[in-house]
């Protein structure tokens, strides 16, 4: 027999319990209740005794509207996922649904809301405090519903993204991975996002310490938030926001423009990028007329050309 869940522990208990409850109170089996909402009777098992991975939005969603819930369900899912993650970033996330305006600069890896899920697969499973598969499975899921909720949403906010170099140098998973994520950022640019590439040879900046998000929510207010591997930091004062805004935009003047950053992109999807220390080599090896500048590859002249 499964061990009896307390629903006083976690809102992820309430969920699972108030979802047996309510299922009995209109007299639905667990086959029935999952054809109502498109899923396996085993998925209503894994939901009640919280087992395998965790309900999705759309699953607590559709279990709210199946079971005339009136919002409570998606209101304790919403509660699940904020209990999951450190303070700064909670703060940080309540900012981030509000937004009309979001300003990324990503030091080391793409934005979570533009990672597809082999990538965040790739990045999140060396994360320190995963313990389990189905921790990891769970914090993908929940990227991904973010991406749903932010992106693709009533009113999605402006989106402008500096990606350093770093970030298409750094192979995450496999090339088929990479390539992958490349498409996905040349999409969202053709969607209007717009992606600027921070070069290398742009040298020093005020925020080679880290990542920096400035957010500009529906009431005109606006926040900072800056992150490393292992913290983060809100930001609301006026004076911090408004220093963090000047480094953005010096970081803007600094960085490729959108044509020759979607350029750069396309070359590592097309397997064609160079990164420096790989350059360096290569130079070595070639004919002084060989055309190498910087990161990117220039093909050497055809006779007659």
């Amino acid at each position: 027999m499964a061990e009896a869940i307390d629903p006083t522990q976690s809102s992820a208990n309430m969920f699972a319990t108030r979802v047996t409850k309510l299922r009995k109170l209109r007299m639905l089996t667990q086959a029935q209740l999952a054809t109502l909402i498109h899923v396996h009777d085993t998925r209503i098992t894994q939901i009640e005794r919280r087992t395998g991975s965790p309900p999705t939005w759309e699953q607590a969603w559709r279990l709210d509207a199946a079971l005339g819930a009136d919002d409570l369900l998606t209101d304790l899912w919403k509660a699940s996922q904020r209990e999951l993650v450190p303070d700064y970033v909670r703060e940080y996330m309540d900012r981030e649904q509000a937004a009309t305006n979001l300003r990324f600069y990503a030091a080391q890896i793409v934005p979570g809301l533009l990672q597809t899920r082999a990538y965040a697969r790739a990045t999140l499973r060396l994360g320190q405090a995963l313990t389990s598969d189905d921790q990891l499975r769970d914090r993908i899921s929940r990227r991904l519903d973010r991406q749903a909720r932010i992106l693709r949403g009533d009113n999605p906010p402006r989106i402008r993204v500096i990606l350093d170099e770093a970030v298409l140098a750094r192979s995450a998973g496999s090339p088929f991975v990479m390539r992958a994520q490349m498409a996905r950022l040349l999409e969202e640019a053709n969607a209007g996002t717009k992606i600027q590439i921070l070069p290398f040879h742009a040298g020093e900046h005020a925020a080679m310490g880290g990542s920096l998000t400035l957010v500009q929510t529906v009431d005109g207010s606006r926040y900072a938030y800056t992150e490393s591997a292992f913290d983060g930091r809100l930001w609301e004062g006026r004076s911090e926001v408004n220093a963090f805004g000047l480094t953005y935009e010096q970081l803007r003047a600094s960085a490729l423009s959108a044509r020759e950053s979607e350029a750069m992109i396309r070359s590592v999807a097309k397997g064609m990028y160079r990164a420096p220390h790989r350059l360096a080599n290569f130079q070595l090896q070639q004919p002084a007329r060989r055309g190498v500048r910087g990161s990117r590859y220039i093909p050497r002249r055809r006779p007659g050309a």
